[in-house]
């Protein structure tokens, strides 16, 4: 990996073509998506979404743009609601992402197009989260565990790229490979006695990171000073690779996430 990997659109704009948009993608846990309408909305690898509880209690993902002139949908980190309004003209959608209505001046020629609905993507559940896949052709993730109960989710912002945060939750995990599963290209489970632990990162651009611990068996407050930890380190490992210090590749985890990203910076012809 080069510096500029870790610090440059370029190569985010690769991983958007090549990873995020082939993949299987975790979006949130199935916990936080509990009642009819309650959504959550986030950018995955430079991909708007909002997952939803539709009118029958089924759990959807749909993008976040808006059929008229692509704008977002939904403007808010969560909620719930009962239709989806852009703010911008005024095209409404329900819960399914099925057009609604629409101000006369802006409202589309047909309103029974499927082409004025919200896109819908494809949607997997596994391991108590939810996944989404923009091409519906990458293998299902395989993460059917018995789980304990949903204790709650925290979100830390970091201000790093989503490689250095992987790269950091590998290597701290290293010594835990017969309790530790990592399902490429976000997600990490390990697991202690009754305690599961799942933490899912979110590429929102290619310096911003979020990183969702979901907690399973306990409350997830308990985890929070942890996080707090993972932030401080991966601010710091993030100006290291911006001058020139690589992650070492000493463990089974960081090979194989490297060489997936060889992988899928091959298929563009840019140099890792």
């Amino acid at each position: 990996m080069k510096s500029e990997d870790y610090s440059q659109g370029d190569a985010f704009q690769t991983e958007k073509r090549t990873i995020f948009s082939m993949e299987w993608l975790p979006v949130c846990a199935e916990g936080q998506i509990g009642g009819v309408g309650d959504f959550l909305s986030a950018t995955v690898g430079g991909w708007g979404v909002v997952v939803v509880r539709d009118g029958q209690g089924a759990l959807r993902v749909l993008r976040n743009a808006c059929r008229h002139q692509n704008m977002p949908v939904v403007g808010v980190p969560s909620g719930k609601c009962e239709s989806f309004r852009c703010r911008f003209h005024g095209w409404t959608y329900d819960l399914d992402g099925k057009f609604l209505n629409a101000p006369p001046p802006v409202a589309p020629p047909d309103p029974r197009s499927p082409d004025v609905n919200l896109v819908s993507l494809a949607v997997a559940q596994a391991a108590g989260l939810v996944f989404f896949n923009l091409a519906g052709k990458a293998p299902l993730p395989k993460l059917d565990l018995p789980l304990p109960a949903y204790g709650g989710t925290i979100a830390t912002e970091v201000a790093c790229n989503w490689k250095v945060l992987v790269e950091h939750l590998l290597l701290e995990r290293r010594d835990e490979a017969r309790d530790f599963i990592w399902h490429w290209p976000l997600l990490g489970l390990r697991r202690a006695g009754r305690l599961t632990v799942i933490e899912q990162v979110v590429p929102h651009t290619f310096l911003r990171t979020r990183l969702f611990t979901h907690v399973l068996g306990a409350p997830a407050e308990e985890h929070r000073s942890s996080d707090s930890l993972i932030k401080q380190a991966c601010e710091h490992l993030q100006a290291d690779r911006v001058a020139g210090t690589m992650a070492p590749n000493d463990n089974v985890f960081l090979a194989d996430f490297h060489r997936h990203l060889e992988a899928a910076y091959a298929k563009t012809g840019m140099a890792i």
